[in-house]
């Protein structure tokens, strides 16, 4: 997750899959091309595999897989905010700051001996306690271990919460 907004009131941060939606996207459009180039030649079954099937399952793949992922940290509104937005919808998940404990970094490991991360956050309050992952996939690169770095930083900061007045 990339840090977009990192303030002594509010971290924000943000995981939008680019590589992954633009790879798609490309691929997409160089299969409805070949598709497009079969019709006009008269080869009916490469332009149906052009036009339509390989097209609906790159479709399925974008719409599965590309997805933002926001976590909103926010003193002043005492407020946890997870905001998942794929191409079927929108969800939100809140709790209240004051239940995260802290961030944790999920491991998976895989039969290659590759190792991606996710980031996890422990709440030791209220209904949802315990550990819950902050995005439902595992990630190669660094950015999960920066995430819970800062997410950790900025909850041990000692911020005054009642400014003084002039």
């Amino acid at each position: 997750m990339k840090i977009v907004r990192n303030t002594p009131e509010q971290l924000i941060l943000r995981s939008v899959p680019w590589v992954i939606a633009i790879m798609l996207s490309v691929f997409l459009l160089a299969v409805i091309g070949f598709g497009l180039s079969s019709l006009f030649q008269g080869n009916t079954t490469d332009a149906f595999w052009g036009l339509l099937a390989i097209p609906l399952f790159l479709t399925l793949f974008i719409v599965i897989f590309v997805r933002r992922d926001d976590l909103i940290l926010d003193r002043s509104r005492n407020l946890l905010e997870l905001r998942h937005s794929t191409f079927r919808g929108r969800t939100k998940i809140q709790h209240k700051l004051e239940h995260l404990q802290r961030a944790t970094l999920q491991t998976s490991r895989s039969s290659k001996g590759a190792t991606t991360h996710r980031i996890a956050l422990v709440l030791d309050g209220g209904m949802d306690a315990g550990t819950h992952a902050a995005t439902p996939i595992y990630v190669s690169g660094n950015g999960a271990k920066r995430g819970v770095a800062a997410i950790n930083a900025w909850l041990a900061q000692d911020v005054d919460s009642h400014p003084s007045q002039a």
